[in-house]
């Protein structure tokens, strides 16, 4: 998984990774892996997931990456 450095404290944090259940990180207990927040006068959404081409037939992972489509679009909905 990608390590982070300055993890902004205004991210609205989605999925996070317990990093006991893998080696090499180095961000404790603050490992967010999906987040959404206001920024610039925009909207941005991350994902760290999506890497395997099965991801993109898993509908949990399609919800996930439409709800932050949609988000940053401006749709008004909960995440």
């Amino acid at each position: 998984w990608y390590n982070f450095k300055d993890i902004n404290p205004d991210i609205k944090v989605l999925i996070t990774i317990d990093e006991t259940s893998y080696k090499g990180g180095i961000n404790n207990n603050n490992h967010p892996m999906a987040w959404y927040h206001d920024f610039d006068g925009g909207r941005s959404f991350y994902t760290e997931l999506g890497h395997v081409e099965e991801s993109y037939t898993d509908p949990l992972f399609l919800s996930h990456l439409l709800g932050g489509i949609k988000y940053a679009l401006g749709a008004k909905m909960a995440l």
